[in-house]
């Protein structure tokens, strides 16, 4: 799962570099604040006035559900929870995002590292570079570098909601003997 997550690192890498007004793969990091300021939501201006992509963002927020479902603290709450400290935390409440995000993501990723070489060897149209890119070049490097972060990202979170679930099976298995040893 950790090595599916490493995927994250050239995209994320990329996406903070343009927000902190740094230059990678052909684009100018003004050219694409200048598209945040003008398309982005205020949301989104506000993360990236402080040097935060948002959508670097939400991949973090999927990270911490992927961690979670390997970790003991994904299934006891931390005490750091406060109220809930202590307490088993439902199956559903990460099983759902995790399996529903996962798939969605690695099929996305999936897609995004098949379109990007058959692009290169001409079985589909070369990109054509969007604003503020300016090579298709550099669009395909971006869309490898999306495909290994999402197709990482979703392919950690089905892991280890598998895992997850197995552990949880596993518990109540554990527990359900207990009760009936105490019979």
């Amino acid at each position: 799962m950790y090595l599916l997550l490493c995927g994250l690192v050239p995209w994320a890498g990329v996406k903070t570099v343009w927000t902190l007004g740094g230059d990678a793969l052909g684009v100018k990091g003004e050219a694409w604040l200048r598209g945040v300021e003008s398309d982005g939501d205020a949301v989104y201006q506000a993360l990236a006035a402080v040097g935060i992509d948002l959508t670097v963002l939400a991949a973090l927020l999927g990270v911490f559900l992927a961690l979670g479902l390997v970790h003991r603290w994904g299934m006891i709450f931390p005490r750091w929870t406060l109220f809930l400290a202590g307490r088993r935390v439902p199956a559903v409440l990460p099983l759902v995002p995790a399996w529903g995000v996962g798939l969605c993501l690695g099929a996305y990723g999936v897609v995004l590292l098949v379109m990007a070489p058959l692009s290169l060897v001409g079985v589909i149209s070369r990109f054509r570079p969007p604003a503020p890119f300016t090579s298709s070049e550099d669009v395909t490097w971006m869309i490898v570098f999306g495909g290994l972060a999402f197709g990482g990202l979703g392919g950690a979170l089905v892991v280890g909601a598998w895992s997850y679930g197995r552990r949880v099976s596993a518990a109540k298995r554990a527990a359900a003997d207990s009760l009936d040893r105490h019979r």
